[in-house]
């Protein structure tokens, strides 16, 4: 049985969206405004392509001269990085980002970081503005990874991408350093996976953003039944102009699983672990089980819920007020996991 803490988070119907995103939303997401061009394209390559355009044209206004967050922009090294994949030999991009002032030292902590894009979309900077604040936070060095994508690849080739550039960075810092994964979305499946798949002891703290831990869209037995009755946000009720309901082709994009269905037994001594959800949200579910589940495997967890909003906002609105908050949820969540 999960602890009354995380049992209050269940809850049957969301809370109304915030006043700020609905003014955002009939703004800029209702029919009679310009739809978002992402999705005008023909083919997954030009989607992806345009993704991540649109991605770097945002970023660069957010921290532009006169932009709310134009600190982002300064003391920052880029290093552009590379590894192969075990799987068939393929180039994995590698972006790290650390503090100019730290450039010569080594990192107190090495973050891990798996963008999100339900494995069809994003790139290796398409979550600049978080990498660069976790770079910032700290004597960090940030390592973003640039993981294939579906359909021109299978979910399995997203994993063992993830799970080589997780591998190529450990090897690159040694073991002093702590080592954290971040991901959101589809990136916290990733970094959920990557958690799980991982030598005992080698990652210290694991924070997850609205992330993708199951696929109760294909059905309810993909959900561990111990855990259905708690998992209640696969409903049109939690559908928003940002997030609907996840339509695979075939069942956990081909995987043998999905994080949430790892066994008890697997999920115990994974490290320190930091979950953002949003109430919004269809996915919502997918946060709070997956707390759960750590939580009755001894797992260290804490839930950071953002009330009123919908899946990761932060990414497609980062000047929003609460996406600021949001963003600094996470440092705190960072540095939560790491005082474990």
């Amino acid at each position: 049985m999960p602890s009354d803490t995380l049992k209050s988070l269940v809850i049957g119907a969301p809370p109304p969206l915030d006043p700020a995103w609905v003014e955002y939303e009939q703004a800029h997401l209702t029919p009679a405004a310009p739809k978002k061009k992402t999705y005008e394209a023909p083919t997954a390559v030009e989607r992806q392509r345009t993704y991540a355009q649109e991605c770097r044209a945002l970023h660069a206004r957010m921290m532009g001269p006169e932009a709310r967050d134009h600190e982002l922009s300064k003391g920052i090294v880029k290093t552009r990085l590379t590894t192969t994949s075990t799987k068939d030999g393929a180039t994995i991009p590698l972006l790290a980002y650390t503090r100019e002032e730290d450039a010569e030292k080594d990192p107190d902590v090495v973050i891990i970081y798996f963008h999100g894009g339900g494995l069809w979309v994003g790139e290796v900077d398409s979550e600049e503005l978080s990498c660069r604040r976790l770079a910032l936070a700290g004597n960090h060095a940030v390592y973003s990874v640039g993981y294939r994508l579906m359909p021109e690849y299978l979910a399995s080739v997203c994993v063992s991408d993830a799970y080589d550039g997780f591998e190529t960075v450990r090897k690159r810092v040694g073991s002093k350093p702590k080592l954290v994964l971040v991901g959101s979305s589809s990136g916290g499946q990733l970094a959920a996976h990557v958690s799980q798949m991982a030598p005992a002891g080698s990652v210290d703290g694991v924070l997850l953003r609205s992330p993708v831990t199951s696929d109760v869209f294909s059905g309810r037995e993909y959900v561990p039944e111990r855990l259905r009755a708690y998992h209640t946000s696969a409903s049109p009720a939690f559908i928003t102009a940002l997030g609907g309901y996840m339509k695979r082709a075939i069942p956990r994009d081909g995987l043998a699983r999905m994080p949430l269905e790892a066994d008890p037994a697997s999920l115990r001594g994974l490290p320190r672990t930091w979950i953002q959800v949003c109430t919004n949200d269809t996915l919502y579910s997918d946060g709070v089980c997956y707390a759960i589940a750590l939580e009755e495997a001894g797992v260290d967890v804490d839930v950071c819920v953002v009330s009123g909003w919908p899946h990761t906002f932060w990414l497609p609105v980062p000047s929003l007020d609460r996406a600021l908050e949001a963003e600094l949820e996470m440092v705190e969540g960072l540095q939560w996991v790491l005082a474990g």
